[in-house]
């Protein structure tokens, strides 16, 4: 996969919804870590590729990849993508996309992030995977309905992510000046005004939040 693609795998959460004596990064599921899952996925498909992996102390990283770069990330999920980018710039390893990952997603699809690379290279400023909303929406204030939520647009966002680089951190630092708070990566360019697509994901790239979703994703791995 192309070489001017940085590679940015998120794994610094504490997982305080995971309830298990192992923290979920190193939960191991068919006897490898979730976290190992992403490593291997880009290690594999994106060999020319850097990739930063931003962990918590926590969080053990066996035998250190000579492409890969570990750092200590932060409490949220802006500062951790933002000391990755720092780092990128800092070491001169910046390059024209950074594809960004969250890896309690370990089911990932090789044609899902071709499609999101094409959607920016050729068009967009950044694309994301995700998945249309089916359930039933409610607004609900002191636990009573207040009234019903359209779905017909709205749609779950995913990881991987990608990105122009130079729109990312533009972006990214623009909303940290402004105290912006942000979900997601995408959220950030859409706050400056720069154009994002959405593309169909595989319904198999599910996040792993709770122990009990290890049994869904476990015969997918």
């Amino acid at each position: 996969m192309s070489k001017d693609i940085s590679v940015i795998l998120l794994g610094a959460g504490k997982s305080s919804r995971f309830e298990s004596t192992v923290i979920k990064q190193n939960f191991k599921i068919n006897k490898k870590s979730i976290i190992n899952y992403s490593r291997d996925f880009f290690s594999n498909y994106f060999p020319k590729s850097k990739k930063i992996i931003a962990i918590n102390n926590q969080v053990k990283i066996s035998s250190q990849r000579i492409d890969e770069y570990i750092i200590n990330g932060s409490s949220s999920r802006m500062k951790s993508l933002k000391k990755c980018l720092d780092y990128i710039y800092i070491n001169n390893l910046q390059t024209k996309y950074t594809l960004v990952h969250d890896v309690a997603r370990p089911v990932l699809c090789l044609y899902d992030v071709k499609k999101i690379i094409h959607e920016v290279k050729n068009k967009f400023d950044g694309s994301t995977l995700g998945y249309p909303i089916t359930n039933a929406l409610k607004e609900v204030k002191n636990g009573i309905v207040c009234e019903n939520i359209l779905r017909d647009k709205l749609w779950s966002t995913f990881t991987p992510q990608i990105f122009k680089t130079k729109m990312l951190v533009d972006s990214l630092d623009k909303c940290i000046r402004n105290k912006d708070d942000i979900d997601d990566d995408i959220e950030a360019l859409l706050l400056n005004n720069l154009k994002c697509s959405m593309v169909l994901s595989s319904p198999t790239n599910i996040k792993i939040t709770y122990v009990s979703d290890i049994k869904a994703i476990k015969g997918l791995l």
